[in-house]
């Protein structure tokens, strides 16, 4: 389907192990990305009284058919998971220059599962994702964790990451991107947080 590439990218943190699957153009035409394709893999894969906190509680990230594409406010992508604040359905929104970072590496969505055996932040680039160390940046603040990872990623790399808030599981914790973007609803730092994820 125009705009997307039927591509969704899972990543099990308990295996270090990642796999592309396909998604349909029926999927993608019912959802057209973003929040309806976000939503409608947050309800397929959760299972039915999940806990917010729990590494069974995915955590989805999506961008939309014009990600990247010369439209103004296109440059979004989203968030999906269970919601520490509200125990309910949790989404959040961010612009900036993530997002076509994100659609670059040809994938349409990513699926993060399971948890971490240490503080880990995720590499992901058109190849797929490195697991790297970040005992360096463990209760560091969102700006210094973030200039750290783009210290150490590839040239034109952009990062989101969680502060102290997230890594102790605070409800209402955010997650940063570009240094003073966030998304802030729903307390979604501290669902990558308890998956010792500190940045992406």
């Amino acid at each position: 389907m125009k705009g997307f590439f039927n591509k969704l990218l899972r990543i099990d943190l308990g295996q270090s192990a990642f796999r592309y699957e396909d998604l349909s153009d029926e999927v993608l035409k019912n959802t057209l990305g973003g929040k309806g394709l976000g939503t409608h893999l947050l309800l397929q894969e959760n299972p039915p009284g999940v806990k917010a906190l729990s590494p069974e509680n995915v955590f989805i990230i999506t961008a939309g058919h014009i990600t990247g594409a010369n439209v103004w406010s296109g440059s979004r992508f989203a968030v999906f998971s269970k919601s520490p604040a509200t125990n309910g359905f949790g989404e959040s929104y961010c612009g900036g220059s993530l997002a076509p970072k994100l659609k670059g590496c040809g994938v349409d969505a990513v699926i993060i599962q399971g948890r971490a055996s240490r503080l880990i932040y995720l590499e992901i680039d058109e190849n797929g994702v490195t697991f790297n160390d970040a005992q360096a940046i463990r209760g560091a603040e969102t700006f210094s964790a973030e200039e750290y990872i783009l210290q150490h990623a590839p040239a034109g790399a952009r990062a989101m990451v969680i502060g102290p808030a997230g890594e102790n599981l605070v409800a209402c914790a955010c997650i940063k991107s570009d240094r003073w973007r966030s998304l802030g609803r729903g307390g979604l730092g501290a669902v990558l947080g308890v998956r010792s994820i500190n940045g992406i």
